[in-house]
């Protein structure tokens, strides 16, 4: 059997008649912990202690007495098991006998049993010092001792990961739907259009998004005349998931829509221009775009997309007079945009 033996080297023969050898069947942490209660509770005795580590209790070394050259002034075997429980095994050299005492420990308060194991050896040492017979007859005290109480130590406690204090993102939603706002530019003198949406999306790795836009209505002055645009928008694309993190990923988009413009064209005061009805227009487009989406609180995302659509029809707004045409505003066929919006589950 091989021990780990711990404290000062081991006695002479002749020294041992003051030493008590300590075998602790128990963690290295726990075995130190109980060592330095025996040698304070031991100290006043002027005993030698000599401890050492076990893997488990030998019940036949505990059944076999040393030889009188080789006896100690007592042995003491003591397991420990995980619930807390202990079992102490105290054997007086000089007297051939045993005490065994058992201890119903608390797993959660292992100091009870260390504190109530020390105080047997205390009180035990102090009756062998006394001339007083402690136990009993070694195989007496033995006999009802199973096989089966030969201890193992307890095992090494893992280590516990450390606590998180936050804990970890969920995964998001496939389904997600949220406000957004959009800015697009017109490019015709430095003009642009923007404007509350909504965006409907199935986040998977290929997903789509649906998304619809009412902008504010543009108004263009001209002499001597000019247009005012009220403009609904729609869109689907198919996105791809581009890229992802625990709390931050980036989609491509790309597909199409189109925009319903009601155009009304505006006079100045004292032209002699006739104006046409107010009509509505409509419009193809394609788009194509990239979104970074950052989560926040848990569960709802803050996303920036940008992009540009795609005007296929160059869709021009003029006004006809009998010199020919003369244009009012002539938005450019790839118009840039970017928007701020957030989505949830």
């Amino acid at each position: 059997m091989v021990v780990f033996v711990q404290g000062p080297a081991r006695a002479e023969p002749s020294e041992r008649s003051n030493t008590l050898l300590l075998s602790v069947a128990a963690p290295a942490g726990e075995t130190e912990r109980l060592e330095a209660v025996a040698r304070e509770l031991l100290a006043r005795f002027e005993l030698s202690i000599e401890v050492r580590r076990v893997p488990r209790i030998d019940l036949v070394e505990l059944r076999r007495a040393l030889a009188p050259g080789q006896r100690y002034f007592a042995r003491v075997w003591i397991a420990l098991s995980p619930s807390g429980r202990a079992t102490l095994y105290l054997e007086h050299g000089a007297s051939d006998r045993v005490l065994v005492r058992e201890v119903a420990g608390d797993a959660n308060n292992p100091e009870l049993a260390r504190e109530e194991l020390g105080h047997i050896l205390q009180t035990a040492v102090d009756g062998l010092k006394a001339g007083e017979e402690v136990g009993t007859p070694r195989d007496e005290a033995l006999k009802d001792v199973p096989a089966a109480n030969t201890a193992e130590a307890a095992p090494e406690p893992a280590p516990q990961p450390a606590a998180d204090a936050t804990p970890p993102p969920a995964t998001p939603q496939p389904l997600r739907f949220g406000p957004r706002y959009e800015l697009l530019w017109l490019g015709d003198s430095a003009r642009f259009e923007d404007g509350p949406g909504a965006v409907f999306a199935l986040a998977l790795p290929v997903g789509v998004e649906l998304s619809a836009y009412y902008r504010r209505p543009l108004q263009v002055e001209d002499t001597p005349a000019g247009v005012r645009l009220q403009t609904f928008s729609m869109r689907a694309l198919v996105t791809l998931q581009a890229w992802r993190s625990e709390r931050s990923g980036i989609r491509l988009g790309a597909g199409a829509g189109a925009d319903f413009v009601r155009v009304s064209p505006l006079g100045e005061a004292g032209q002699t221009v006739e104006l046409s009805e107010a009509t509505w227009l409509k419009l193809a487009l394609g788009r194509l775009q990239a979104s970074y989406a950052r989560r926040a609180f848990g569960f709802m995302e803050l996303e920036l997309t940008a992009g540009a659509d795609l005007d296929v029809n160059d869709t021009r707004y003029v006004f006809e007079q009998g010199s020919g045409e003369r244009s009012v505003l002539d938005p450019w066929p790839v118009r840039p945009f970017v928007s701020l919006g957030a989505t949830v589950p």
